[in-house]
C-alpha cells in the first residue's frame, strides 16, 4: 500500500480568474516517505529503465548473458532534482487531484540532456467526467517572492502557463500526442469523452511550483496571475503550491538513498 499524504492548506483564493492553492505537508517523517516510495517509482516507471532491467533478467534465465548490461542499467541513472519535482507533481495531482498520466512524458525524452517539447503534464483529470489536464512545473528553494523559476525567466511558469493559454494550436498538438497512445487501450473511452469536452471548451490547465524549505507565500502564485491573462469560460486554469519540508538539494539524497523509515 502506497503511504498516504496529509496536506494542510496554508492559502486559497481567486485572482483573475484564477484558483491559486498552497499546501505544507503536515507530516515531515510522511513527506519523507512519500518522497522515497511514490516518487522514486513514479520515476523508475518514467526512465523505464527498471522495466528494462527486468526483461534483461528474465532473458539471462533463457541462457543470454547480460550480466554486464545489467549492471550498466543499475548504475546509469541519478535522478535530477527537476525531474523529482515532476515525478512529485505527477503523483500530488494524481492523489489529490483526480489527475491520471498513463503514459510516462520520460518515455519521449530520446536523451538525458534532450526535454519533451511542450508542457510536463500531459493526460487526463476527473474519474468520472474526464478531461484533458496540461501542465507545467517548477521547482525551487530560492527565497525570493516569488522565485525566478515562476516570474522573471523566459521559460517561468508565468510565460509557460501563458502559451499554453493562449496556443490551441499546440492544445490540438497535445490531444493528438494522447490520441497515439489511448486508441485501442483502456483509456479510448475517456480520450473520446475528454475530446468531446475540449470541443466544448472544457480543459483543465495546472501550474505547479514545488518548494523545498522555503514558507508559504501566495504571492508566489497570484503575482503572475494577471500576466497569464485567462479569461472566464469553459477552461478552468489552476495554480498550485506545495511547500516540501526539505531544501530541494536535497531532494535526489533523499530518493536515491532509500532514507524512509519502516
Amino acid at each position: 500500500m502506497n503511504p498516504s499524504m496529509n496536506w494542510k492548506v496554508q492559502f486559497q483564493s481567486e485572482s483573475s480568474h484564477i484558483q491559486v492553492s498552497g499546501f505544507i505537508a503536515a507530516s515531515e517523517e510522511k513527506c519523507r516517505q512519500y518522497f522515497v516510495r511514490r516518487v522514486s517509482a513514479k520515476i523508475e516507471e518514467s526512465d523505464g529503465a527498471e522495466e528494462l532491467r527486468q526483461h534483461l533478467i528474465e532473458l539471462e534465465t533463457t541462457g543470454f548473458d547480460l550480466v554486464g548490461l545489467v549492471g550498466q542499467i543499475e548504475s546509469s541513472h541519478r535522478a535530477k532534482d527537476w525531474e523529482i519535482g515532476e515525478a512529485f507533481a505527477e503523483i500530488a495531482l494524481e492523489d489529490e487531484h483526480e489527475a491520471m498520466f498513463p503514459w510516462p512524458t520520460g518515455f519521449d525524452k530520446r536523451t538525458r540532456k534532450a526535454s519533451l517539447p511542450g508542457p510536463d503534464l500531459v493526460g487526463l483529470q476527473r474519474h468520472a467526467a474526464p478531461r484533458f489536464v496540461f501542465g507545467q512545473v517548477k521547482s525551487s528553494s530560492e527565497n525570493r517572492v516569488p522565485p525566478q523559476v515562476v516570474n522573471s525567466r523566459d521559460d517561468c511558469l508565468r510565460n509557460q502557463m501563458f502559451h499554453l493559454r493562449h496556443r490551441p494550436a499546440d492544445q490540438l498538438q497535445l490531444v493528438s500526442w494522447l490520441l497515439v497512445r489511448m486508441r485501442g487501450t483502456e483509456w479510448e473511452n475517456a480520450f473520446n469523452e475528454a475530446l468531446q469536452r475540449y470541443s466544448e471548451g472544457d480543459l483543465w490547465l495546472v501550474g505547479v511550483l514545488v518548494s523545498g524549505k522555503r514558507n508559504p507565500v501566495e504571492a508566489d502564485l497570484t503575482n503572475i496571475c494577471a500576466g497569464i491573462d485567462h479569461q472566464p469560460g469553459a477552461a478552468e486554469v489552476r495554480l498550485l503550491g506545495f511547500y516540501l519540508p526539505f531544501h530541494k538539494d536535497e531532494w535526489v539524497d533523499i530518493i536515491c538513498g532509500r532514507e524512509a523509515t519502516t
